[in-house]
């Protein structure tokens, strides 16, 4: 399971990631990479802690430059909601 490619309309993540310095990028990179593996680790139990899916997105994005804790809480509980959208899908 990855995570969902999504972004809001008024603020890109890509763009933001794109814009930060290569170090960063590879920080960014590899913060995400360890949040999804700790993500898959919850899906495979069987109950689902969406608190603490929703704290391992908001951690990995709180590495970008310049995000706003409304955007960071609101993207994290989006991202959160499609992650456990495409689990029901695949049960």
């Amino acid at each position: 399971l990855c995570l969902p490619n999504i972004a809001p309309p008024r603020q890109n993540i890509a763009e933001i990631f794109l814009a930060m310095p290569p170090n960063k990028q590879l920080e960014f990179k590899v913060a995400g990479e360890r949040a999804a593996r700790e993500i898959n680790k919850l899906l495979s139990g069987t109950k689902v802690k969406l608190k603490k899916i929703i704290d391992l997105i908001k951690k990995w994005l709180a590495l970008l430059p310049g995000i706003n804790r409304f955007f960071l809480d609101q993207e994290a509980k989006i991202k959160a909601d499609k992650i456990l959208e495409i689990r029901r899908e695949q049960e």
